[in-house]
């Protein structure tokens, strides 16, 4: 149980690259891939690569599985 718990608040983004975190956290707050985008100077087909990547590395489907994690 004390495992389970430390993993529990442990930064679920600690896998993720810099970069990586913060698309997960602007998209965690709501952000469109494409305001995404215009914020980090990136292409929206670069926030697209990148949050598969995220979703594939957190084991998340959905933004919404995303947001919860990260909440």
């Amino acid at each position: 149980a004390d495992r389970a718990a430390g993993r529990a608040t442990a930064d679920p983004t600690a896998g993720l690259t810099p970069q990586q975190a913060q698309i997960a956290r602007l998209v965690a707050e709501g952000a469109t891939n494409r305001e995404v985008a215009a914020r980090l100077f990136l292409s929206h087909r670069t926030v697209e690569h990148h949050l598969r990547n995220i979703f594939a590395r957190l084991e998340v489907r959905s933004r919404v599985e995303l947001t919860r994690m990260l909440d």
